[in-house]
């Protein structure tokens, strides 16, 4: 299974994020962020990687200076693969 994550410093702005994109209709999920990214404040928003485009647009339009990046996560036989992307 793979997935993505979008990680902040903050967790006030990735519940913004979250609520943000939820109310223009993207499925997402509050998710700890994996140890592995080394980066945020403890709490990522998981989307679809088909989500990414539309995802990216919308980090562009708002003003979250405390955003820290996109990962690829990938679960493989137990274990966690994290990448940014």
């Amino acid at each position: 299974m793979e997935f993505i994550i979008a990680s902040f410093r903050s967790r006030a702005h990735t519940i913004k994020f979250y609520n943000l994109l939820r109310s223009n209709g993207v499925g997402v999920e509050l998710v700890n962020t994996p140890k592995e990214a080394g980066v945020g404040c403890g709490l990522s928003v998981k989307f679809k990687k088909e989500q990414l485009s539309f995802v990216k647009q919308g980090v562009s339009r708002v003003n979250l200076p405390s955003f820290a990046g996109f990962f690829a996560v990938k679960e493989i036989g137990g274990r966690r693969i994290t990448r940014p992307i």
